[in-house]
């Protein structure tokens, strides 16, 4: 049963290091399409809308609304502050916090460095399993000799 949950923890910890690797792979393809995008500065209001902090803005005339790019925990001021944008001049729906996408690079950096953290430790952990088992064997052959040369 121990061996089983052993091999059983070790392939759930492989698959979410996988899991992390392809998120991160996908931000960091975002992050190269997006970071030389031409961005326009402009001036945006916060507002709530369906209890969601999202920010309006008015790019060439047309208003929209919109959740900056990768910003997750919604730290971008409180509502009715008036702030800076970055509006992707390709995509006018897509708006960043700065006029580079780095929180996209930093969170892919995260998400690759976690699963290689986690896969190298996997890894070690396999090969120190390993060399403890070819210990113990070699001692018991050594063991055995020991006994058989006292006879």
């Amino acid at each position: 049963m121990t061996k089983f949950l052993q091999r059983l923890s070790r392939i759930i910890l492989a698959v979410f290091a996988l899991i992390l690797l392809f998120a991160g792979g996908m931000s960091f393809q975002r992050y190269l399409t997006e970071h030389k995008a031409p961005k326009t500065a402009v001036t945006a209001q916060v507002i709530k809308v369906d209890n969601k902090k999202k920010v309006a803005y008015d790019y060439k005339d047309v208003h929209y609304t919109s959740i900056p790019v990768a910003n997750v925990i919604q730290n971008f001021g409180k509502v009715g502050d008036k702030i800076t944008v970055y509006v992707n001049q390709h995509d006018p729906k897509k708006i960043y916090m700065k006029p580079t996408a780095t929180v996209l690079l930093i969170f892919a950096s995260v998400m690759i460095g976690w699963s290689v953290l986690i896969i190298l430790v996997l890894g070690f952990e396999y090969w120190l399993i390993h060399k403890v088992k070819e210990i113990a064997h070699d001692s018991e052959v050594a063991i055995a000799e020991q006994e058989k040369g006292a006879k």
